[in-house]
């Protein structure tokens, strides 16, 4: 919906939605109650993440989109990082209901100030930013602005106003079509990066999972103190999209200078000819030889029971290299699919999400049955597998990306084709009806003479 019809509408909805659910999962006292308003929950807020991803496409070029992705989807990855030691507290002295009450006023604040402040950035409703913003789409701040402007313009002009105001054609709303995330997953390179990007994801929310119960046991820590130690994850996280981000757009010019491509600033490069795909999976390496080296060390740390910082070290290097590979990969997606990066972000979200779920209901099950040190072993073993899928995108994903550009163009010729056979057959149908009725009607006046 916001790709066709503007991220403010669909903010809006998402925030709304957000903030009801929460109101009744503070007011409930069912347990079906509390997973179906849970449910309507994840619906508000996992679409902002997606309008999220959708504005930074808007506003920032490949050449910088690095350092912006990095800012945006921080909050996707320090939030189940800091949210657990806020909610900790809410748990320990004023109850589980006051966490939803947070989140209700939370959730109302923002969208208090997003819809003064929050101008709209989709292209396709105010192209680069010429094309005045209407209804929902423009913010109050905007309109106000608006409005000034003209009253000074009117002014000017010997209060002319209605010839100031802006011809614009009404824009009709187009339903959402959620088949189109699917579509995403037909493409080869985009469904690797996906399951890349939700492997590498799962395991994050796999130890957001394990952490409560297995921290429990091994230290005796309370919900409090539980909370507190997701900090250090959320630490590690941070530093990734504080400084990896700017590593990615550096890595960008140093292949664009030694391509000799231009890079204007503002302007978004043509990355067909471009290796996108080796410019980010270069930087995406370290971090994933560094998360699937800490989620070993958490695993091991937290089986022989050691000081409590061993595993908390191990939290942030798993911050760090899951942060990285996942805003990364997050970026290439958009930069393979540049018109409609909000679909592209709800692909990530179906995908990662799908997978955390499976990941979240089975990594206690495998401590038990395995022990902690085998079960984080065996996730590591899995990116060890991943590591290869890297270089293979290096390798092939322009090639690739460079065959999807020639089938939608073959695709896009032969609708055009058939659409100018049907248009000639009905031409052609057309005159031979004329000439049918033409006929006809000389045939009747010929039979009205000999009569």
């Amino acid at each position: 919906m916001s790709d066709s019809s503007g991220r403010r509408l669909s903010y809006i909805v998402c925030f709304i939605i957000f903030c009801v659910a929460n109101i009744g999962l503070a007011l409930q006292t069912n347990y079906a109650a509390l997973l179906v308003l849970r449910m309507v929950q994840a619906f508000g807020c996992s679409a902002a993440i997606a309008l999220c991803t959708a504005v930074v496409a808007d506003i920032a070029t490949s050449a910088d989109r690095g350092r912006f992705m990095g800012y945006a989807t921080a909050g996707l990855l320090i939030g189940p990082a800091f949210g657990p030691t806020i909610g900790g507290l809410f748990a320990q002295y004023l109850g589980w209901r006051a966490t939803f009450w947070f989140l209700a006023i939370f959730a109302g604040v923002l969208l208090v100030v997003f819809t003064i402040f929050f101008p709209e950035t989709c292209r396709n409703v105010v192209g680069n930013g010429s094309i005045p913003a209407r209804g929902l789409n423009q913010s109050v701040l905007g309109y106000l602005q608006h409005r000034r402007h003209l009253r000074e313009a009117a002014d000017a002009d010997d209060g002319d106003h209605a010839s100031l105001q802006p011809s614009i054609s009404r824009r009709k709303f187009v339903f959402p079509n959620p088949l189109l995330t699917l579509k995403i997953l037909r493409d080869k390179e985009s469904c690797i990066v996906l399951l890349y990007n939700g492997l590498f994801f799962t395991g994050m929310m796999v130890v957001t999972a394990s952490i409560p119960e297995l921290y429990q046991v091994a230290y005796g820590l309370d919900v409090l103190d539980v909370g507190l130690c997701f900090i250090t994850m959320g630490f590690g996280s941070l530093t990734s999209a504080l400084t990896m981000g700017h590593l990615v757009d550096w890595n960008f010019r140093r292949h664009a200078q030694r391509l000799g491509m231009a890079i204007i600033k503002g302007k978004q490069q043509d990355l067909s000819a471009f290796p996108i795909e080796r410019v980010r999976f270069e930087v995406v390496l370290p971090g994933h030889i560094i998360g699937t080296l800490a989620f070993i060390a958490f695993g091991w740390t937290l089986k022989f029971r050691t000081s409590l910082a061993g595993p908390e070290i191990a939290l942030y290097f798993i911050g760090f290299g899951v942060s990285t590979a996942f805003n990364i990969t997050n970026t290439l997606l958009i930069d393979l699919h540049r018109d409609s990066p909000a679909t592209a972000t709800a692909a990530v979200n179906l995908v990662r999400c799908l997978m955390s779920a499976v990941g979240a209901a089975v990594i206690i099950p495998m401590c038990h049955a395995m022990n902690t040190g085998w079960a984080f072993t065996f996730i590591a073993l899995l990116y060890v597998v991943l590591i290869p899928v890297i270089f293979l995108i290096m390798n092939r994903g322009q090639a690739w990306r460079s065959e999807a550009a020639r089938q939608k163009a073959d695709e896009q010729e032969a609708k055009a084709s058939a659409a100018l056979t049907r248009g000639n057959e009905d031409v052609e149908r057309q005159d031979c009806e004329s000439k049918h009725d033409v006929a006809s009607s000389e045939k009747e006046e010929e039979g009205k003479q000999a009569t």
